[in-house]
Protein backbone atom coordinates (compact mmCIF):
# COMPACT_ATOMS: atom_id res chain seq x y z
CA UNK A 1 0.00 0.00 0.00
CA UNK A 2 3.00 2.20 0.52
CA UNK A 3 4.36 1.90 -2.67
CA UNK A 4 1.20 2.18 -4.27
CA UNK A 5 0.44 5.71 -2.10
CA UNK A 6 4.27 7.22 -3.42
CA UNK A 7 3.66 6.10 -6.90
CA UNK A 8 -0.32 7.69 -6.77
CA UNK A 9 1.36 11.25 -4.93
CA UNK A 10 3.77 11.09 -7.63
CA UNK A 11 1.21 11.00 -10.69
CA UNK A 12 -0.97 13.98 -9.15
CA UNK A 13 2.19 16.20 -9.66
CA UNK A 14 0.81 17.56 -12.79
CA UNK A 15 -1.28 20.01 -14.03
CA UNK A 16 -4.93 20.10 -14.11
CA UNK A 17 -7.22 19.31 -17.17
CA UNK A 18 -9.29 22.47 -18.16
CA UNK A 19 -12.96 21.35 -17.43
CA UNK A 20 -17.01 22.24 -17.53
CA UNK A 21 -17.84 19.77 -14.75
CA UNK A 22 -20.62 21.38 -13.06
CA UNK A 23 -21.23 21.59 -9.50
CA UNK A 24 -25.13 21.46 -7.76
CA UNK A 25 -25.24 23.12 -4.12
CA UNK A 26 -26.44 20.66 -1.91
CA UNK A 27 -27.96 21.73 1.55
CA UNK A 28 -27.09 19.90 4.56
CA UNK A 29 -29.87 17.97 6.89
CA UNK A 30 -30.78 15.04 9.00
CA UNK A 31 -30.31 11.67 7.32
CA UNK A 32 -31.14 7.81 8.80
CA UNK A 33 -28.58 5.81 6.10
CA UNK A 34 -29.49 2.89 5.49
CA UNK A 35 -26.18 1.68 6.58
CA UNK A 36 -25.94 1.01 10.69
CA UNK A 37 -22.48 2.76 11.66
CA UNK A 38 -21.25 1.66 14.87
CA UNK A 39 -24.75 -0.15 16.03
CA UNK A 40 -25.99 3.39 15.85
CA UNK A 41 -29.44 3.79 14.09
CA UNK A 42 -29.82 7.36 14.82
CA UNK A 43 -30.17 10.36 12.01
CA UNK A 44 -26.47 11.20 10.93
CA UNK A 45 -25.96 14.76 10.07
CA UNK A 46 -24.97 15.40 6.29
CA UNK A 47 -23.04 18.54 5.57
CA UNK A 48 -24.20 21.10 2.91
CA UNK A 49 -21.48 20.41 -0.03
CA UNK A 50 -21.34 20.66 -3.83
CA UNK A 51 -22.13 17.52 -5.99
CA UNK A 52 -21.04 17.35 -9.79
CA UNK A 53 -24.63 17.21 -11.66
CA UNK A 54 -23.61 14.22 -13.93
CA UNK A 55 -21.39 11.49 -13.45
CA UNK A 56 -17.87 12.34 -15.15
CA UNK A 57 -18.41 11.21 -18.90
CA UNK A 58 -15.63 9.58 -21.24
CA UNK A 59 -14.85 12.87 -22.85
CA UNK A 60 -13.89 14.69 -19.52
CA UNK A 61 -11.96 11.42 -18.64
CA UNK A 62 -10.07 11.78 -22.07
CA UNK A 63 -9.19 15.43 -21.51
CA UNK A 64 -7.72 13.94 -18.29
CA UNK A 65 -5.59 11.62 -19.75
CA UNK A 66 -4.46 14.38 -22.37
CA UNK A 67 -3.40 16.36 -19.76
CA UNK A 68 -1.86 13.71 -17.61
CA UNK A 69 -0.53 11.32 -19.23
CA UNK A 70 0.47 9.04 -17.40
CA UNK A 71 -3.08 7.73 -16.73
CA UNK A 72 -2.94 6.64 -19.97
CA UNK A 73 -3.69 2.81 -19.88
CA UNK A 74 -0.60 1.72 -21.66
CA UNK A 75 1.39 3.88 -18.52
CA UNK A 76 -0.65 3.67 -15.19
CA UNK A 77 0.95 1.26 -12.81
CA UNK A 78 -0.39 -1.95 -11.91
CA UNK A 79 -0.17 -1.10 -8.84
CA UNK A 80 -2.96 1.69 -9.00
CA UNK A 81 -5.04 0.11 -12.04
CA UNK A 82 -5.81 -3.70 -12.85
CA UNK A 83 -5.63 -5.24 -16.54
CA UNK A 84 -9.41 -3.51 -17.01
CA UNK A 85 -8.36 0.25 -16.67
CA UNK A 86 -9.80 1.83 -19.91
CA UNK A 87 -9.95 -1.60 -21.55
CA UNK A 88 -12.87 -0.43 -24.08
CA UNK A 89 -11.30 2.47 -25.36
CA UNK A 90 -10.13 2.07 -28.70
CA UNK A 91 -6.69 3.40 -28.22
CA UNK A 92 -4.40 4.00 -24.85
CA UNK A 93 -5.25 7.77 -25.43
CA UNK A 94 -8.56 7.66 -27.75
CA UNK A 95 -12.01 5.74 -26.42
CA UNK A 96 -13.40 5.58 -30.21
CA UNK A 97 -17.15 5.39 -28.22
CA UNK A 98 -19.47 7.95 -26.86
CA UNK A 99 -17.77 10.83 -25.01
CA UNK A 100 -21.52 11.68 -23.65
CA UNK A 101 -21.47 8.89 -21.96
CA UNK A 102 -20.41 7.94 -17.90
CA UNK A 103 -16.40 6.98 -18.00
CA UNK A 104 -15.78 3.55 -16.87
CA UNK A 105 -13.52 1.02 -16.33
CA UNK A 106 -11.72 2.97 -14.53
CA UNK A 107 -9.86 2.66 -11.09
CA UNK A 108 -10.80 4.03 -7.44
CA UNK A 109 -7.34 5.76 -7.39
CA UNK A 110 -7.96 6.96 -11.42
CA UNK A 111 -11.54 8.30 -10.29
CA UNK A 112 -9.57 9.92 -7.22
CA UNK A 113 -7.17 11.96 -9.18
CA UNK A 114 -9.75 13.47 -11.41
CA UNK A 115 -10.98 14.36 -8.42
CA UNK A 116 -8.37 16.12 -7.18
CA UNK A 117 -7.39 17.49 -10.67
CA UNK A 118 -10.27 19.58 -10.95
CA UNK A 119 -10.32 20.91 -7.27
CA UNK A 120 -12.63 18.21 -6.00
CA UNK A 121 -12.82 15.18 -4.30
CA UNK A 122 -14.91 11.99 -4.48
CA UNK A 123 -18.42 11.54 -2.47
CA UNK A 124 -18.09 9.93 0.74
CA UNK A 125 -21.23 7.03 0.93
CA UNK A 126 -23.32 9.19 3.35
CA UNK A 127 -23.23 12.24 0.78
CA UNK A 128 -23.93 10.23 -2.18
CA UNK A 129 -27.15 7.59 -0.58
CA UNK A 130 -28.23 11.24 1.10
CA UNK A 131 -28.59 12.64 -2.73
CA UNK A 132 -29.40 9.17 -4.19
CA UNK A 133 -32.50 9.22 -2.15
CA UNK A 134 -34.23 11.97 -4.21
CA UNK A 135 -36.62 11.32 -6.66
CA UNK A 136 -37.72 13.74 -9.07
CA UNK A 137 -40.24 14.92 -6.88
CA UNK A 138 -38.76 14.64 -3.36
CA UNK A 139 -35.44 14.69 -1.32
CA UNK A 140 -36.11 11.14 0.78
CA UNK A 141 -38.38 9.45 -1.43
CA UNK A 142 -37.52 6.12 0.15
CA UNK A 143 -40.42 5.60 1.67
CA UNK A 144 -42.00 5.39 -1.86
CA UNK A 145 -41.89 1.66 -2.33
CA UNK A 146 -42.57 1.99 -6.30
CA UNK A 147 -39.53 4.49 -6.77
CA UNK A 148 -37.47 2.62 -4.42
CA UNK A 149 -38.09 -1.15 -5.91
CA UNK A 150 -37.20 0.27 -9.70
CA UNK A 151 -33.82 0.73 -8.19
CA UNK A 152 -33.01 -2.90 -7.95
CA UNK A 153 -32.46 -2.14 -12.12
CA UNK A 154 -29.36 0.53 -10.82
CA UNK A 155 -26.21 -0.18 -12.91
CA UNK A 156 -27.91 -1.81 -15.85
CA UNK A 157 -29.63 -0.05 -19.28
CA UNK A 158 -32.91 -0.47 -17.35
CA UNK A 159 -32.06 2.03 -14.76
CA UNK A 160 -34.54 4.52 -14.44
CA UNK A 161 -31.93 7.54 -14.99
CA UNK A 162 -30.39 5.55 -17.88
CA UNK A 163 -32.34 6.84 -20.67
CA UNK A 164 -31.50 10.20 -22.35
CA UNK A 165 -34.49 12.33 -21.29
CA UNK A 166 -34.36 11.08 -17.34
CA UNK A 167 -35.23 13.86 -14.99
CA UNK A 168 -32.60 15.16 -12.37
CA UNK A 169 -33.69 14.32 -9.08
CA UNK A 170 -34.50 17.06 -6.51
CA UNK A 171 -31.24 18.16 -6.07
CA UNK A 172 -31.41 18.66 -9.44
CA UNK A 173 -28.78 15.83 -10.04
CA UNK A 174 -28.89 13.24 -12.74
CA UNK A 175 -27.78 10.00 -13.28
CA UNK A 176 -27.15 8.43 -9.96
CA UNK A 177 -29.71 5.70 -10.85
CA UNK A 178 -28.67 5.40 -13.99
CA UNK A 179 -26.57 2.41 -16.35
CA UNK A 180 -23.53 2.63 -13.88
CA UNK A 181 -22.20 2.46 -10.53
CA UNK A 182 -20.32 5.16 -8.78
CA UNK A 183 -17.40 5.28 -6.69
CA UNK A 184 -17.41 6.86 -3.05
CA UNK A 185 -14.32 8.18 -1.47
CA UNK A 186 -14.86 5.98 1.77
CA UNK A 187 -15.51 3.12 -0.34
CA UNK A 188 -13.50 0.48 1.69
CA UNK A 189 -14.98 1.36 5.59
CA UNK A 190 -18.55 0.32 4.47
CA UNK A 191 -18.66 -2.97 5.35
CA UNK A 192 -15.64 -2.53 8.24
CA UNK A 193 -15.35 -5.96 10.57
CA UNK A 194 -18.81 -7.04 9.64
CA UNK A 195 -17.69 -8.70 6.07
CA UNK A 196 -16.08 -12.10 7.03
CA UNK A 197 -15.65 -13.26 3.50
CA UNK A 198 -12.62 -15.12 2.83
CA UNK A 199 -12.61 -15.52 6.49
CA UNK A 200 -10.63 -19.16 8.19
CA UNK A 201 -14.29 -20.62 7.93
CA UNK A 202 -14.06 -20.10 4.18
CA UNK A 203 -17.86 -19.40 4.12
CA UNK A 204 -18.31 -16.49 1.32
CA UNK A 205 -22.11 -16.93 2.26
CA UNK A 206 -21.52 -15.22 5.49
CA UNK A 207 -21.48 -12.15 3.55
CA UNK A 208 -25.24 -12.28 3.38
CA UNK A 209 -25.79 -12.53 6.91
CA UNK A 210 -23.09 -10.38 7.86
CA UNK A 211 -23.84 -7.89 5.58
CA UNK A 212 -27.23 -7.24 6.94
CA UNK A 213 -26.56 -6.82 10.56
CA UNK A 214 -25.19 -3.67 9.64
CA UNK A 215 -28.25 -2.27 8.04
CA UNK A 216 -30.91 0.04 8.92
CA UNK A 217 -33.38 -1.26 6.38
CA UNK A 218 -32.56 -4.56 5.21
CA UNK A 219 -35.59 -4.78 2.60
CA UNK A 220 -33.61 -2.00 0.95
CA UNK A 221 -32.34 -4.29 -1.62
CA UNK A 222 -30.99 -1.56 -3.82
CA UNK A 223 -29.17 -0.31 -1.52
CA UNK A 224 -27.62 -3.37 -0.26
CA UNK A 225 -26.49 -4.61 -3.50
CA UNK A 226 -24.86 -1.46 -4.43
CA UNK A 227 -22.63 -1.81 -0.42
CA UNK A 228 -21.74 -5.61 -1.55
CA UNK A 229 -20.50 -4.53 -4.99
CA UNK A 230 -18.31 -1.33 -3.58
CA UNK A 231 -17.03 -3.43 -0.53
CA UNK A 232 -16.12 -6.45 -2.92
CA UNK A 233 -13.72 -4.06 -4.76
CA UNK A 234 -9.89 -3.20 -4.61
CA UNK A 235 -8.64 0.66 -5.07
CA UNK A 236 -6.97 -1.18 -8.21
CA UNK A 237 -10.34 -2.53 -9.49
CA UNK A 238 -11.79 -1.50 -12.39
CA UNK A 239 -15.96 -2.45 -14.00
CA UNK A 240 -17.44 -1.99 -16.78
CA UNK A 241 -20.59 -0.31 -15.17
CA UNK A 242 -18.62 1.24 -12.67
CA UNK A 243 -17.97 5.10 -12.94
CA UNK A 244 -17.94 8.25 -10.87
CA UNK A 245 -18.62 11.61 -9.88
CA UNK A 246 -16.71 14.56 -8.18
CA UNK A 247 -17.94 16.67 -5.15
CA UNK A 248 -16.50 19.60 -3.10
CA UNK A 249 -16.77 20.79 0.18
CA UNK A 250 -18.70 23.47 1.24
CA UNK A 251 -15.82 26.65 2.81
Amino acid sequence: MLAASLVWFALLAAPSPATSTEFVAIPGGEFRSTIRYAEEDAPRHVDGFAMSRTPVTVAEFEAFVDTQPQWRRDRVPSLLADRGYLANWQDADRSGIDGDAPVTHVSWFAADAYCKSVGARLPDWSEWEYVAAASPTQRDARGDATWRARLFDDGTPRGIDARANAVPNAYGVSGLHGTTWEWVGDFSTLMGDADKRGGEDGDRLQFCGSGGLSFNNRDDYAVLKRVALLSAMEPRSTLGNLGFRCARSTP
